[in-house]
């Protein structure tokens, strides 16, 4: 239930409503989440609230949008799992153009890399939305 005297913003509750169906599997990968309009309708809530609650679960990797077609769940992917040496230092940042065609980050896509430093040794970049790291 939204509630529009809450402290947490409008559209983050439709955000966290809609992850929570995602997460549940009540919204399967591949399914298309409910029309904007839909949406509006009913949660009471205005077509701004919903296009940042999308706009949220876009950034997240969770939901893309289609033109003209409507917003999709997506396939979450098998996270791969890094160790880190304790004394390395972890750099998240945007990719290059070089690392986008590279690592198959699409145009557009929002989607930090992170490398890691260790003395003079490099090792990455690594998709942030791919990986999780955990120190040795």
């Amino acid at each position: 239930m939204i509630d529009p005297r809450a402290e947490r913003a409008v559209y983050q509750q439709l955000a966290d409503l809609l992850r929570g169906l995602i997460a549940s599997g009540q919204v399967k990968p591949g399914a298309l989440l409910p029309s904007s309009k839909t949406l509006e309708q009913t949660h009471g809530v205005s077509r701004e609230t919903v296009r940042r609650a999308l706009a949220v679960l876009r950034g997240e990797g969770l939901v893309v949008t289609e033109g003209g077609y409507g917003t999709r769940v997506v396939q979450q992917q098998t996270r791969q799992h890094v160790r880190v040496p304790r004394s390395a230092q972890i750099v998240c940042r945007m990719p290059t153009d070089a690392e986008r065609v590279d690592l198959g980050i699409e145009l557009g896509e929002v989607v930090p890399v992170v490398t890691i430093h260790v003395g003079a040794q490099t090792r990455g970049p690594y998709r942030a939305d791919m990986f999780d790291f955990t120190t040795a």
